[in-house]
């Protein structure tokens, strides 16, 4: 195995207004076909080094949203160790988020999302995927959340933090270091596997907009809060899974959910029914609901009631 001198890169030698132009070009450089969305002025380095076919890199960076290919020219497995901040993966319709201590994991053999928290630090470990072994490659590993806890998972912290404090004298390392990081990642997964039911099924973000529609906060906002994803983030999980803006989708749902209310009988005041689905001013559902439907909740009520009367000849 061959060992590397440490690259290092970081937005502080850079101009404010192009840092975040500079930060695209180093992120693209070091994980190809990785698009990173980052502010004008963002504060991020990044430092990486290897033995032989296994990367190391630790990245700090500002919020950033990140985009990814699928790399057609390999496959390795990579090992997000999150040490500060929140780290999310979004691939398909899943989110994974890690938080610190975890450990999340990502095949760049297929496309995905990273939204990187304020604050954050992250120990990245790639392994090609083959070297993991082919029983432990009949899984599937994207996405995938190795919870902190784990005394494994926190002997692997304590290799790789070990590791990396060394990198200055990364010449001097024995090469088959390497092949202990990859030992310890294939541990892991073979724990993983053993303890599949511990796995926690992610929500995406539109399920949770679902699962609280009558709360009167709900919004992009909280959903943020809730699920560690970036306003933009959201934004596109929503496209990808509703076709809509979260706002729209919300306000659509609210008011179908009313709709069917009011066609099922439900006595109550319309204003109770208004402040039941999610809606904090009665006024502003009328006018909502007589603009999707054409009536007013009313007069939708009264039209819902005079067609289920018996009709004779």
């Amino acid at each position: 195995m061959t060992l590397s001198a440490v690259e290092r890169f970081s937005t502080q030698v850079v101009p404010p207004q192009r840092r975040h132009l500079f930060w695209r070009e180093v992120v693209a450089e070091a994980f190809p076909g990785m698009v990173a969305h980052v502010a004008e002025g963002i504060r991020a380095d990044l430092a990486r080094c290897a033995l032989g076919p296994v990367g190391l890199a630790r990245a700090r960076s500002n919020r950033a949203h990140i985009d990814r290919i699928a790399n057609r020219d390999g496959r390795n497995i990579l090992f997000h160790l999150q040490k500060r901040g929140r780290l999310t993966i979004i691939h398909g319709d899943h989110l994974t988020t890690a938080n610190a201590g975890d450990v999340v994991m990502t095949d760049d053999s297929r496309p995905y999302t990273v939204d990187v928290s304020d604050g954050n630090e992250c120990l990245i470990l790639q392994v090609p995927a083959d070297l993991l072994g082919a029983p432990l490659l009949q899984h599937d590993w994207h996405g995938r959340l190795l919870r902190g806890g784990d005394p494994n998972l926190a002997f692997f912290d304590y290799m790789l933090r070990g590791l990396w404090d060394q990198r200055d004298m990364i010449e001097q390392i024995d090469d088959r270091m390497g092949g202990l990081l990859v030992d310890a990642a294939g541990i892991l997964c073979t724990r993983h596997v053993d303890r599949a039911s511990d796995v926690a099924m992610p929500q995406t973000p539109v399920e949770y907009a679902l699962a609280n529609l009558g709360d009167p906060a709900l919004g992009t906002a909280l959903i943020c809060d809730a699920t560690g994803l970036s306003s933009r983030a959201i934004q596109k999980a929503f496209l990808r899974l509703a076709a809509t803006t979260p706002t729209a989708f919300i306000t659509e749902r609210r008011l179908v959910s009313a709709a069917e209310m009011l066609a099922a009988g439900d006595d109550r005041r319309i204003t109770d029914i208004a402040f039941d689905v999610g809606f904090s001013d009665a006024a502003f559902f009328s006018r909502c609901f007589r603009r999707r439907f054409g009536v007013t909740p009313r007069e939708w009520r009264a039209g819902q009631r005079d067609a289920a009367q018996p009709r004779f000849a």
